[in-house]
């Protein structure tokens, strides 16, 4: 085992079990709580910083800051499809973790990696091949999506990282789906940055996002959706031909995913618009 697998610090109460991903400011952990004994997800602050002590755009304090904010904003919705936070607590040695409900896997497991090139997808197993899914199927999840961002946008919140890896599978995929990490959200009291910054993932943010990421409206979340949808349905990043093609996709539909992804941020339908247009249309 190596030291980036090592279990945590303990913690009175839980048993770590397995590592189940990391990134540059956090490792999760599937374990269990051995007083209810039940499976839940630890997520720990693991901040992999530059020398200077920097995960750009911020220091990792901000990051810090940012973490904590997180678990308290999940705290606080009850929502069927918005994941949800039990606990926010700190392990022996003081890094500062969130409990939360455990997922089994994220709409990527049911998508695929974003990765294009016809060699390099050759060689991959069949699982982590980029593929797309049945228009219902991707209808279906952007509902359930959008039902989550109708209540995220309605308390002033951009969450600025919507994408399929934090879209969560409930149980695997053809299950429901459920929005989280909401490490990069923008609250209505967060200032605009002295200087323009750029936060998300670049696939799926929206061009005003890459350029000024403390500007945002929601909009920017529903371009971040609409790339999902086209992802979904076509197996690939936007491309209009391929949308054109898709088997079995109304023309309204496609359309609408058009729509999210007009340029100008007022062109685009917010979140109860989107939702009332994708449900009206019949599969």
């Amino acid at each position: 085992m190596t030291d980036q697998d090592a279990v945590p610090p303990s913690l009175a109460g839980w048993r770590f079990l397995r590592k189940v991903m990391a990134t540059d400011f956090s490792e999760i952990w599937q374990a269990e709580d051995l007083k209810l004994q039940r499976v839940v997800a630890f997520k720990i602050f693991t901040p992999q910083a530059d020398d200077s002590g920097i995960i750009p755009p911020f220091p990792v304090a901000e990051w810090q800051r940012r973490f904590i904010q997180e678990a308290q904003l999940l705290a606080r919705f009850d929502h069927p499809h918005i994941i949800p936070v039990v606990a926010l607590t700190r392990l022996d040695d003081g890094r500062p973790c969130m409990v939360m409900q455990y997922m089994t896997a994220s709409l990527q497991r049911e998508i695929g990696v974003d990765l294009f090139d016809p060699a390099k997808v050759e060689a991959m197993a069949p699982e982590y091949r980029p593929r797309a899914v049945p228009p219902a199927r991707a209808r279906q999840i952007l509902l359930e999506a959008l039902s989550a961002l109708i209540v995220v946008h309605g308390r002033g919140i951009v969450h600025r990282d919507v994408k399929p890896r934090n879209l969560l599978l409930s149980n695997g995929p053809g299950s429901r789906v459920k929005l989280a990490d909401f490490g990069m959200a923008k609250t209505p009291d967060e200032p605009p940055a002295a200087e323009a910054i750029w936060i998300g993932t670049r696939d799926y943010i929206s061009p005003e996002q890459y350029a000024n990421a403390t500007l945002v409206t929601d909009r920017a979340d529903i371009f971040s959706l609409g790339v999902i949808g086209i992802r979904m349905v076509t197996g690939y990043f936007p491309d209009r031909e391929r949308l054109r093609a898709v088997e079995g996709l109304p023309d309204a539909f496609a359309e609408l995913l058009r729509q999210a992804l007009a340029y100008q941020p007022d062109q685009r339908p917010g979140a109860v618009e989107m939702a009332a247009r994708l449900a009206a249309i019949r599969l």
